[in-house]
């Protein structure tokens, strides 16, 4: 088991992604149409035997005691996961590939940011996963903005950014992660590149108040560098388009109160 290319594989498919070229495959048709399924945003399928990514999900057969046997997922040649529920190796294929793509995305710089879009232009929530802005981008797509993206803003050369639109994870009390379907989230969901005209640097803070400091393109530069994927921030790339992203932005930086009194004010003020 610690070498996937040893193991008997009978389903492999590939997809490509903002021309990432990622490789699936697993020992069981079932689980292969399920992790097709939860394939990144905007994922196309391809033949090619060659990829950029490989993920592996080796289906255990049951044991003659009758206990669930583990299951594992393997990410390259790496073993990533070992668990006995499939689900949650596909939810964990589902986070993984989409970090993949953005690692391995060509002439796109992937920043972790919530986007929405508003009478034209992005607003572009920079933040790391579990810091709130799906939930902000949840009540923005409420009040009247167009669904972009609440994990990942794609960027091209030219500092537009691109749909990402995923189902939104939103945590519920109990700190559990539930998916929001299309159709329940009660807004439009953006088709086309559009150009940045916000950059919100924001956290929830119990009480608080919105008083945004305008930053400079430098300090905003490196707000959105902090929250790029790490393995593309070395490029020239990446400079080039964040420092143009900042350039012609707006960028706004202040601690928040709760999203849904919070979006629609920040929507108004915009306008």
């Amino acid at each position: 088991m610690e070498n996937p290319d040893l193991l008997h594989w009978t389903q492999f498919g590939a997809f490509t992604c903002y021309d990432a070229r990622i490789g699936v495959r697993t020992n069981d048709a079932a689980v292969f149409r399920r992790m097709f399924d939860s394939l990144p945003p905007h994922s196309k399928v391809m033949a090619t035997q060659k990829v950029d990514w490989m993920y592996s999900l080796w289906v255990a057969p049951r044991t003659r005691s009758g206990r669930r046997p583990y299951h594992v997922l393997y990410s390259n040649e790496k073993q990533y996961a070992r668990l006995r529920e499939i689900e949650q190796l596909v939810d964990a294929f589902e986070r993984d590939a989409q970090l993949a793509v953005a690692q391995k995305a060509r002439r796109k710089v992937f920043v972790h940011a919530g986007v929405v879009g508003w009478r034209g232009r992005a607003i572009l929530i920079p933040a790391k996963s579990y810091a709130g802005k799906s939930t902000l981008v949840h009540e923005l797509v409420r009040a009247g903005a167009t669904y972009y993206s609440d994990e990942f803003a794609v960027l091209d050369q030219q500092g537009r950014v691109h749909p990402f639109a995923r189902q939104l994870s939103l945590r519920d009390e109990m700190k559990r992660n539930a998916k929001l379907g299309f159709d329940e989230l009660e807004g439009k969901i953006g088709v086309r590149a559009i150009p940045v005209g916000t950059v919100l640097v924001t956290k929830f803070r119990a009480g608080a108040k919105w008083r945004p400091k305008i930053l400079t393109p430098g300090l905003g530069a490196l707000e959105l560098l902090a929250n790029t994927v790490t393995a593309r921030s070395g490029q020239p790339l990446v400079l080039e388009v964040l420092t143009r992203v900042a350039k012609n932005a707006r960028i706004l930086k202040s601690a928040r109160g709760e999203a849904k009194s919070f979006a629609t004010q920040l929507l108004q003020q915009l306008a």
